[in-house]
């Protein structure tokens, strides 16, 4: 073969092992730079995450709360608010809001008077 071609009999020639370095270099220099993006990434999504779950926790507390001003405004003792509750699930069976607004009631008057 010719060497201006720049291959020799049996092998590589010294330009085209410096062409594979340069390939492994910029492979190795693309891998790291991905790999600084997706840990960059993946520290955003953590932190996206806390205040996503943060959000979400004040908004719950949020909803809970107003339940309670709701209840509180019905100015029901006890056995009245358990009946109430009774009433309500018998008389609306397909309601499945309102059933998830009592139970949500429920756990929130255990809590209010636990913490008592």
């Amino acid at each position: 073969m010719d060497s201006d071609d720049g291959k020799e009999k049996g092998g590589v020639t010294a330009v085209r092992k410096g062409e594979e370095m340069k390939s492994l270099e910029k492979a190795t220099a693309d891998y790291e730079k991905a790999k600084e993006k997706m840990e960059a990434s993946k520290a955003r999504y953590e932190v996206d995450l806390k205040r996503f779950k943060a959000a979400e926790i004040a908004k719950t507390e949020a909803e809970n709360l107003e339940i309670v001003k709701i209840i509180r405004a019905m100015d029901m003792s006890i056995p009245e608010l358990e009946a109430f509750k009774k009433r309500m699930k018998n008389e609306l069976p397909g309601r499945v809001e309102i059933q998830k607004l009592i139970k949500k009631q429920e756990i929130i008057m255990l809590q209010q008077y636990q913490i008592k």
